[in-house]
């Protein structure tokens, strides 16, 4: 499959969509919208006033007019319903269990960002935010920073100054089925799409996997500036994980993040640094990905890259490289297991790939957006696993066939 990138971006901007499957996913998810349920809710319109008691905001005829109030005078425990329109500024959550939601699917637009800080059981839901317009303030499009049990899903987050979707320093996280392209150009900060960085234990909450980053569609995220320290941009990444050993200083504390990473059927294209990068990272699954003509801004690095990690798995990815470029990297640190990949058009430094891992082009549709053929070589080549999530990038049920396929797609028998 060859793809005009040159008309892409645009294409997508006004239609590509997260799965309308989406309803199936949320039924797996019901103890999370049942809270939602039996929570005050407050309204949010652009043609509201911020004049108006709680009680009155409670009603979805006489709304507050700024999200920032809303989020001032919410309770804990409530949900914020924002009504379509567009809204100016960042905005700031201020208590813990809160839940901000666009009415309508990125209805909501958002010109500026979303942050919380020291909080926990924060959900933003379906909001579209940019601010890279002139008048805007640089920022990341939506940041969390030192926060425990978050949910960021089905927001549009592009064209953002910093990066995209960034989560510093925080605990228990769940990011899924947004889409996030064109951030990161312009910060000499060197951001990415979506960021998991320096990941620190805040609660004692288990349940699985600690952090999931899972069925987004990260794209043409590129630094235009180079990191100072380099000489060359750094980042850029479609998805990346990032110091979890904490060694980084001022923020890194030196302790081991104890928990674990999934990082899983994700659709990465087109990006600036690497599809999926690992760095200075232990106990990281990458599975399931589908990472396609990433480093576009430097040639350290690959579709997938593990850079002195440890206890790292990749397996059952799409590694489809650029010219000239590596589908997979393995520099120093620790143990890290490679197999069941499809890789195509690029070498594999440092990788010790295991006996099922094929190498041949994926075999794309045509006439479909990195769906595979019938006759794809990924068609049920993949290590079919316990715990996996039960839905592809698109929404459709995994296992379809015989087995798992390889990649972020399933293929539809």
């Amino acid at each position: 499959m060859v793809v005009n990138f040159s008309s892409l971006p645009s294409e997508l901007t006004m239609n590509f969509k997260t799965p309308r499957y989406f309803l199936v996913a949320m039924l797996l998810f019901a103890g999370t919208v049942a809270q939602d349920l039996v929570a005050q809710t407050y309204y949010v319109a652009t043609n509201g006033n911020n004049a108006r008691t709680r009680a009155q905001a409670q009603n979805r005829n006489t709304p507050y007019r700024s999200i920032q109030t809303a989020l001032n005078r919410a309770p804990s425990g409530s949900t914020i319903v924002v009504l379509d329109g567009t809204y100016w500024g960042h905005f700031n959550f201020v208590r813990s269990n809160v839940t901000l939601k666009s009415e309508r699917r990125e209805g909501a637009f958002i010109v500026g960002s979303i942050f919380a800080n020291d909080l926990s059981f924060i959900r933003i839901d379906g909001f579209e935010i940019s601010n890279r317009r002139p008048d805007a303030p640089r920022s990341k499009g939506i940041g969390v920073n030192r926060c425990h049990n978050i949910v960021v899903r089905d927001c549009r987050v592009h064209d953002c100054r910093g990066g995209g979707i960034a989560i510093d320093q925080s605990d228990q996280i769940l990011c899924e089925w947004n889409v996030v392209y064109r951030n990161a150009f312009w910060d000499p900060d060197q951001h990415s799409g979506i960021s998991i960085y320096q990941p620190q234990r805040r609660t004692t909450d288990r349940s699985g996997y600690d952090i999931i980053v899972r069925n987004n569609t990260s794209f043409s995220n590129e630094n235009k500036v180079n990191n100072v320290l380099f000489g060359r941009p750094t980042d850029g990444n479609g998805i990346v994980v990032d110091d979890t050993q904490n060694l980084t200083a001022p923020t890194g504390d030196n302790q081991l993040y104890s928990g674990s990473i999934l990082v899983e059927n994700n659709l990465c294209f087109n990006n600036g640094g690497q599809g999926v990068h690992c760095y200075q990272s232990e106990n990281v699954t990458i599975r399931n990905n589908t990472l396609y003509r990433n480093m576009r801004s430097f040639d350290f690095g690959g579709e997938v890259s593990v850079v002195r990690g440890n206890n790292v798995l990749v397996y059952n990815n799409i590694l489809c490289a650029n010219n000239n470029r590596d589908a997979a990297l393995k520099f120093e640190g620790g143990f890290v297991w490679f197999n069941f990949n499809l890789i195509h058009n690029g070498l594999t430094p440092g990788v010790n790939n295991g006996r099922n891992t094929i190498f041949s082009p994926p075999a794309f549709d045509p006439n479909g957006f990195f769906d595979l053929r019938s006759n794809s070589p990924a068609v049920d080549a993949g290590l079919t696993q316990s715990g996996r999530f039960g839905l592809d990038v698109d929404g459709k049920f995994r296992s379809s066939g015989d087995g798992i396929d390889i990649g972020a797609k399933e293929f539809a028998f």
